[in-house]
């Protein structure tokens, strides 16, 4: 058996029962994989599939350090995984984890790159040259002295990521890599992880659900469902299998979703991303006669029912930020002057690059940070001296990572705390409790230990803890993050529900394909809003949006080459890009 190679067969595995007397948790099920020396492979999978079990079982920390069950055959470059001690199969696969702060440890970013260096006796001259050059491939230059814990998500995400790389494991094991990446980070990882194959021959593997970095990195897709291989194949004949996909929970590059629509009416057509969708449609494009005037673009159904308010001068804004700054004790400045104003029913998508001040401007709004030059008001009414207590009541907030979040003893415990410390009791506090748990598709987990179930399950349980309070206004910070592809549709549809029941909602993201459903989009970099305007404005200038480290969503990079060819531009959604299509069609001659 070759270095890199690994072999599964039959693996069964079972966590420990939850509660005493309990059944133990089967996760995975008589699953079975090769993976050849020096491939790019890619599982996905919806929510639970086992695939976080899996990295565990690679690295060989299930079952050794999480209990549980395990049987069938796992060998990884030679070793069997079950048998060989933790510490020792380090040395063949790197793992990161799905949440950074669980590898995070070091006092300084440098020190947390140099730590597994130090571990193999590297020569110091080698370790600080490798430090400089895998801090600078992750986009980290200049931050060697802050404090792991003083980054933001994403940087925190990028640190974990390099700790890793910088030790040029021969297996390479990733757990939701992109999560809370920017696109600017997105690309430099993929970028590090293709030379990394490259230069050394690496076995790389990533549990991930970006399918549009799969769709370009990877050289096999996996996809998992109910602990078993559901498909296998290339990207390109896995992602054709929309349908499949999306019975699974499995998100399909937007791209692909857009070429399945298009063979649903009649077409012969199969591509992934833009460059490929433009050399296929711009030979078939009418060049005369067929742009649709821009009043009579269709727009993108997530919009249906979501119109923008008209401005009213008899109420405040829900959100009024006047010139905040704002630096972090031993940091850089996080907000530098940011002004802001949100009026009440707007659906605002919150945008740019890690590390930018996104996260910052929420916590003022909650009032878990206070500006030290500037003011915030909420609903016309000054937020300074008003305790959190007394803002949660107006604003609910969605921490980024669920277990900032996450402390009662049970998921129905959790969903009740915010509600009864509003006053709420008896019938209607069980009533608004059970409604939430519905809302989430929590009901059968209401008393399970929300620390046990899997992180888009504790994602699951905030959510559910925040509309449970129904705020006027929700704060939501990064809310997709471990969230299959059905959980992203019902959180979005949840959103647009508030939404239109006249709640103020923003919402971080780096998914700029959610973004184009909001009614605006407000990018923040640097410190101050670098960007302000309808999805339909700022998803067309990719100049401006590219300043800030970010991309249109593929659907608009493709009407954006089709643009100089008379068809609309910028397309926000797969149907409103199918019907502009259909339209160009019925205007071709004969």
């Amino acid at each position: 058996m070759s270095l890199s190679t690994i072999q599964l067969e039959a693996l069964r595995f079972s966590y420990p029962p939850v509660v005493d007397r309990g059944q133990p948790i089967e996760v995975l099920r008589d699953l079975s994989l090769a993976a050849p020396a020096g491939q790019a492979l890619a599982i996905m999978g919806p929510t639970s599939s086992g695939k976080t079990t899996l990295a565990l079982i690679l690295a060989g920390l299930a079952p050794a350090l999480t209990g549980g069950s395990l049987s069938g055959r796992a060998w990884v470059a030679g070793l069997d995984a079950a048998q060989t001690p933790p510490a020792r199969l380090s040395h063949t696969v790197g793992l990161v984890f799905q949440q950074p702060e669980r590898q995070l440890f070091n006092m300084t970013v440098a020190e947390e790159i140099a730590f597994g260096l130090e571990g193999r006796a590297l020569p110091p001259q080698q370790i600080g040259q490798r430090v400089a050059h895998t801090l600078a491939s992750v986009g980290l230059s200049g931050l060697e002295q802050r404090a792991p814990w003083q980054l933001s998500g994403g940087q925190q995400k990028r640190l974990a990521i390099a700790s890793i790389l910088a030790m040029q494991p021969p297996i390479l094991v990733l757990d939701e890599p992109m999560a809370g990446l920017d696109p600017a980070g997105r690309r430099e990882i993929a970028a590090l992880l293709a030379e990394l194959k490259r230069a050394t021959g690496a076995t790389v593997i990533v549990m991930e659900k970006d399918a549009e970095f799969v769709a370009r990195w990877a050289e096999r897709v996996v996809i998992m469902a109910q602990g078993q291989i559901a498909l296998d194949g290339a990207p390109s004949a896995v992602f054709q299998q929309v349908d499949r996909l999306r019975e699974l929970g499995v998100a399909a590059p937007q791209l692909a979703e857009l070429a399945a629509r298009l063979r649903a009416d009649g077409e012969e057509v199969a591509f992934l991303t833009a460059r490929e969708g433009a050399a296929w449609l711009r030979p078939r494009l009418a060049l005369s006669h067929a742009t649709l005037p821009i009043g009579d673009q269709p727009q993108p159904a997530a919009h249906t029912g979501s119109a923008p308010p008209e401005a009213s001068t008899a109420a405040p804004p829900a959100i009024a930020v006047r010139e905040v700054s704002f630096a972090y004790p031993g940091g850089a400045q996080a907000l530098n002057g940011l002004s802001l104003t949100v009026q009440p029913g707007e659906f605002v998508a919150v945008l740019g690059p890690n590390g930018g001040g996104k996260s910052t401007l929420a916590r003022h709004l909650n009032g878990l940070l206070r500006p030290q030059r500037g003011a915030v008001a909420l609903h016309g009414q000054p937020c300074a001296g008003r305790a959190v207590g007394e803002l949660a009541r107006h604003v609910g907030y969605l921490f980024q990572n669920p277990d900032h979040q996450i402390f009662a003893a049970t998921v129905r415990e959790e969903v009740a705390f915010g509600p009864r410390n509003l006053g709420l009791a008896g019938q209607e506090l069980a009533q608004r409790v059970a409604a939430a748990l519905a809302a989430f598709d929590l009901a059968a987990l209401a008393e399970t230990p929300p620390a046990v179930l899997g992180y888009g399950w504790r994602r699951l349980v905030t959510l559910a803890s925040v509309w449970a309070m129904q705020p006027s206004i929700w704060l939501l910070d990064e809310p997709t993050t471990g969230l299959d592809a059905r959980l992203i549709a019902l959180l979005m549809e949840r959103l647009h529900q508030l939404h239109r029941a006249g709640h103020t909602v923003l919402f971080i993201t780096h998914d700029l394909k959610l973004a184009a459903q909001a009614q605006r989009i407000v990018g923040v970099s640097q410190g101050r809003v670098a960007l302000d305007g309808p999805p339909q404005t700022v998803l067309a200038d990719s100049v401006a949006l590219h300043a800030i480290g970010l991309r249109p969503p593929p659907i608009a990079r493709l009407s954006g080459l089709l643009a100089d060819a008379g068809f609309p531009h910028p397309m926000l959604g797969v149907e409103q890009f199918a019907e502009a299509w259909r339209a160009q069609k019925l205007a071709r001659p004969n």
